[in-house]
């Protein structure tokens, strides 16, 4: 048989050209950066230089023969110190059909064929660069890159400031292989810490992974498995070190483990079965999370009823380090003891990739590869896998052969998209990936076999197609406003009283196992019977653009009083959006007439009030008074602010340029 990828290797081929692409990415940055700074510092090396020389030789004439000899004594000495190959100065005749060598030095890197052919005096026929005319007319400075009959070269170029002298230049090169052995340098040093610091990441990460995940997560799987497959050679605890979430995991399968052992050694071989049988119901209800999280971008319910014989249902739900929600429902082929196993090392799995941050067809995928390759029962899982990203709406899904989930807006819409064979038979199976976008008031409606497959006294079944008939009902309500809900809807009002035009309100759970018992009444329950929904919750959102006076906090009020929020915390509102608006009112526009714009955003949360503004600049947060030197009878203004920010749980205040915008929150 195949040997499975372990996570760990999986994790680190996924990183490792995530990494490379980065590294490579930062490298090319840095090049073009350091590129332009060198050759930036060497422009101002350069221009610095031909100053410096002008302003050492002053107001020597050099045409005449032995200043120009002096000065070339000057100019070698500076090439050395300035580590520059040429310095020199020319005189450009009046037509600019030539130029004269009055003085030169040479450094180190000056070409011998320079030193032999340019000499104090001569004189170079042909139209002179344009960069030397031009400076001469300005009486300035430029900097030009030239490639003479010498070198690729870099020369900056500075009109004499000598009082007369109108036609001379100093000039002073650098070669460009100069700046880019330099530029080579600066990189390479880069690019060595840059690789070294990647790898050290990357270890760093891969060490990590090993010690939190992969090694807890294995240790974890094969003590299950031996426990379930090999009892005569007895349980030995899980000693498990390293994240939270493992530790606790292993306490509790090592807490389960001696329940287990303790129930089978003190009941009777007649009792043993029915002892089994209430294990693994404990075992199963103990893996679930709670029936009811509310979060702040998803709000889930779930339920379980298990049957007489217990079969291995199973939900689970995590927010992920990133926010996003994942959720999961279940479904073993087998009962007992083995199924509970079964499902309790499949809720150990997908958590574990889950936490990795894979997505719902790799989970699925791993998660396949690792039952197949420890299932001497050939039990198998129905599975479906959801995450939910608030940020962009998106819930992304696989399916392994599970029953096809629905959500509820306001439409039905079924998620029948393509999906592979149950989880724990073959191995390697792919899993297709669909997204659907969910918003505010839309429902996530997940179950297994045992709400469809339930059976009334004549064994009819509840079926797939009743259930959409119920649930049909739930999206009928949020396609109507709650007047016309009230007014038109028999259905919805008359016959199910339950659900309201507010889709928060609506409980899908409690409202389809109403459907079952009304169909089932008193018809023995045949299978596990599991539902999981994830409601996305609305949320308030007024914008108000209004006059800058006091009249208009009336309009105001009546947007906070929309809000579904306690009295006191209204009231609160009111007060911080009184001091607030009127202080617009006051000192923003105090020499003229103004608007202002107040959005208000709330959820069951949190409440976010922001106040803009384009009058002149004023940061309320600032100069707050000390109370407790406050002079009340005295004293102006200042004192409603502090109240104001006091009642505030968080605030902040920024100026744009032109507009004031000050965001205060309260948290319900």
């Amino acid at each position: 048989m195949k040997r499975r990828r372990p996570i760990f290797w999986s994790s680190i081929l996924i990183i490792l050209p995530i990494v490379i692409v980065a590294v490579l990415l930062v490298l090319n940055f840095a090049y073009k950066y350091v590129s332009n700074k060198t050759y930036e510092h060497h422009e101002e090396d350069v221009e610095r230089a031909a100053f410096l020389v002008d302003e050492i030789i002053g107001n020597r004439d050099l045409n005449d023969r032995d200043n120009a000899e002096s000065c070339n004594i000057i100019l070698n000495k500076l090439c050395r110190i300035m580590k520059l190959p040429y310095i020199y100065i020319l005189e450009v005749d009046e037509e600019g059909e030539s130029i004269k060598y009055l003085s030169l030095g040479a450094g180190e890197e000056a070409t011998d064929e320079f030193i032999y052919n340019r000499h104090i005096g001569t004189v170079i026929e042909g139209p002179v660069d344009p960069n030397i005319i031009a400076v001469l007319k300005s009486s300035g400075s430029a900097v030009a890159h030239l490639n003479n009959e010498f070198s690729d070269t870099m020369i900056a170029f500075k009109a004499r400031s000598a009082r007369g002298i109108t036609n001379q230049v100093v000039c002073t090169e650098v070669n460009i292989t100069t700046i880019v052995d330099d530029l080579n340098h600066d990189f390479n040093y880069f690019m060595l810490t840059t690789v070294l610091f990647s790898i050290a990441m990357v270890l760093l990460f891969a060490l990590i992974l090993r010690n939190k995940i992969s090694r807890p997560a294995n240790e974890i799987s094969k003590k299950m498995s031996s426990f379930v497959h090999d009892r005569e050679s007895g349980f030995e605890k899980l000693e498990v070190k390293g994240s939270r979430e493992f530790c606790e995991m292993a306490n509790s399968f090592n807490a389960m483990a001696e329940e287990i052992d303790n129930y089978i050694e003190d009941v009777s071989e007649l009792n043993r079965q029915k002892a089994e049988l209430n294990i693994a119901r404990e075992i199963q209800m103990g893996l679930l999370e709670p029936t009811d999280f509310e979060g702040r971008d998803a709000l889930i319910k779930a339920y379980m009823l298990p049957a007489k014989d217990v079969g291995g249902d199973l939900y689970d739900y995590k927010v992920l380090d990133d926010g996003k929600v994942f959720v999961v429902i279940a479904d073993v082929s087998g009962k007992g003891v083995s199924a509970a196993m079964f499902m309790s090392r499949a809720i150990t799995l997908l958590q574990q990739y889950a936490e990795a941050g894979l997505s719902p067809g790799r989970i699925l995928y791993e998660y396949n590869n690792h039952l197949a390759d420890h299932n001497p029962n050939m039990l198998f899982i129905t599975t479906f896998v959801g995450i939910y990203d608030a940020v962009t709406g998106n819930l992304v899904y696989a399916n392994a052969g599970h029953n096809v989930p629905y959500v509820v807006s306001d439409r039905l819409i079924r998620l029948d998209g393509e999906h592979g064979m149950a989880a724990g038979v073959f191995k390697n199976e792919e899993y297709q990936e669909h997204t659907v976008k969910m918003q505010a008031g839309d429902l996530l409606f997940l179950y297994t076999d045992g709400v469809t497959e339930a059976q009334d006294k004549n064994g009819a079944m509840f079926s797939e197609q009743r259930l959409e008939t119920e649930l049909e009902k739930l999206a009928y309500c949020t396609s109507v406003s709650e007047e016309n809900l009230k007014q038109t809807d028999v259905r919805a009002n008359e016959a199910n009283p339950e659900i309201s035009a507010d889709s928060e309100d609506m409980d899908a759970v409690a409202f389809v196992l109403k459907r079952l018992e009304e169909f089932t009444k008193d018809a023995q329950q045949n299978d596990d019977i599991t539902m999981l929904t994830l409601l996305i919750p609305k949320k308030l959102h007024k914008h108000l653009r209004v006059e800058a006076k006091a009249s208009k906090l009336t309009e105001v009020f009546e947007a906070i009083e929309q809000i579904d929020v306690p009295k006191d915390i209204k009231n609160q509102l009111k007060l911080i959006a009184e001091e607030m608006f009127i202080n617009i009112c006051s000192y923003a526009y105090a020499d003229g007439a103004g608007s202002a714009e107040v959005i208000i955003d709330s959820d069951k949360k949190s409440v976010n009030i922001t106040f803009i503004d384009s009058g002149k600049p004023f940061d309320p947060t600032k100069e707050m008074p000390d109370i407790e030197q406050y002079d009340y009878d005295n004293a102006i203004g200042g004192l409603g602010r502090f109240i104001t920010f006091q009642m505030a749980d968080d605030y902040s205040y920024e100026h744009d340029g032109t507009h004031n915008i000050l965001r205060i929150t309260k948290y319900v």
